[in-house]
């Protein structure tokens, strides 16, 4: 993964954190006890669990990726499954939101419903990670939105499971010039997922020879925001780096309407969603949208040139989840069910955990599912300690009621860039080979 773009709120991590602590400490005290040989497996079926948010403060942003889930299940059930086994969600368990209840989900899924695996894990608080890296080597895979993936090699996070923060930078640096904007302003609320992707933006612009004039990354999520608006305006800033939630990027833009003639450029990292915008169009005006994947806007455009991510459209509607197709999550639940199925189908007729973990950890080109894929392709063989190079990204821009690809040239809307050092802006580096779309 190269950034975190799931943010989440600062009042409920300042809430609920101190008290998953002390529950992870309780729980990593259990080893996991679970039957000889292949648990969850029987002649016809493979059972699998999943631990999302399905209800609480944050439910709305992860709920959708057991849809994605679930429709790339159906699809490959209703091939045949796996070696004549069937992939069951048996065991979806919902942690509500609580850093607690998803220790206690993981341990219920490995000690009592001896689940196979865990496809996957959406939720804003994995604190489960440690106890499920170090105490089993149950197949885990899941939405990351901090940097706890990382590192044991049975935890498989969509897009990789490194973040890069540092990463982004070329990005927001090339967003600035496409756009002819000079003068950048940076603004993160103050809680890690968002602090982080922003702090090396205020650096790493200048470093690209863009003035920032204004920056605050240490904002409340009940901030004033007319007040925030005004000290942005008044820097003189044309372009808006946002690394914060959906609600307050589009709070800070009510405000900013009001003070600029023309809206200014703003690149946010959230709020990729149809509905949000249709709701929102009037003050979402000239907004970028930084995407680790192909834009869904590019079926409807080319609608030959991406065959993966037209094949999860039809297979979303097709099983039910037509609600849901157009949003990342759900994306992101259908990557992960096609990893562990690619694994489980080389692990061979008679699977065990360990070795769906050691064929995953052989591929080194998961284009995020079938049919040519819908991202840019993550090497497992490095991708639990390190990111895959170069950092590819697709962008969006809003353009009234609707999204549209920017920055593409025709069919390819891939933008790459070295991992290391520093990027030539005017010339991006080609996508890897297989790239959907390159």
């Amino acid at each position: 993964m190269r950034h975190s773009v799931r943010l989440v709120t600062s009042l409920v991590v300042g809430v609920t954190l101190v008290a998953g602590s002390a529950a992870f400490a309780a729980g990593a005290m259990t080893r996991a006890v679970t039957p000889k040989g292949a648990p969850g497996v029987t002649a016809t079926q493979v059972k699998v669990g999943a631990i999302v948010s399905e209800s609480g403060p944050l439910a709305a942003d992860f709920k959708p990726y057991l849809d994605g889930v679930n429709a790339y299940f159906d699809y490959v059930n209703k091939l045949g499954g796996v070696n004549h086994r069937k992939i069951i969600l048996a065991y979806p368990l919902d942690d509500a939101s609580n850093p607690n209840t998803n220790v206690t989900d993981a341990q219920t899924l490995v000690n009592t419903d001896h689940a196979f695996a865990i496809v996957g894990v959406s939720t804003p608080f994995f604190t489960a990670h440690t106890y499920l890296g170090t105490k089993t080597i149950t197949p885990t895979f899941g939405y990351a939105t901090g940097n706890v993936w990382g590192g044991p090699k049975n935890l498989f996070a969509d897009y990789g499971s490194v973040l890069n923060y540092s990463s982004s930078v070329p990005f927001f640096a090339y967003t600035a010039k496409r756009t002819s904007q000079t003068k950048v302003a940076v603004i993160a609320l103050s809680y890690p997922s968002s602090q982080l992707e922003c702090k090396g933006a205020v650096a790493g612009l200048k470093k690209y020879h863009f003035l920032v004039r204004y920056s605050n990354i240490n904002e409340s999520i009940a901030a004033n925001w007319q007040i925030e608006a005004q000290h942005i305006y008044n820097s003189g800033a044309t372009m808006v780096v946002n690394c914060m939630d959906v609600n307050s990027n589009i709070a800070l833009s009510k405000y900013l309407q009001g003070y600029y003639t023309r809206p200014p450029v703003q690149l946010w990292l959230d709020g990729y969603d149809r509905t949000i915008l249709k709701n929102n169009a009037a003050v979402m005006a000239n907004v970028y949208f930084l995407l680790q994947h192909v834009p869904f806007e590019s079926a409807t455009v080319y609608p030959k040139a991406y065959p993966g991510l037209n094949l999860y459209f039809s297979q979303m509607v097709k099983y039910g989840f037509s609600g849901t197709e157009f949003d990342d999550v759900a994306l992101a639940g259908w990557e992960s069910a096609n990893l562990f199925t690619e694994g489980l189908r080389a692990a061979g007729k008679s699977p065990t955990q360990a070795a769906v973990n050691a064929a995953i950890n052989r591929i080194r080109k998961d284009f995020g599912g079938p049919a040519g894929g819908v991202t840019a392709p993550v090497n497992w063989t490095s991708a639990h300690t390190k990111n895959t190079p170069p950092a590819c990204e697709t962008f969006v821009v809003t353009r009234g009621a609707k999204f549209a690809m920017a920055f593409n040239k025709g069919s390819k809307p891939w933008i790459c860039f070295p991992l290391t050092g520093t990027a030539n802006l005017n010339k991006p580096v080609a996508p890897p080979a297989g790239t959907p779309g390159a």
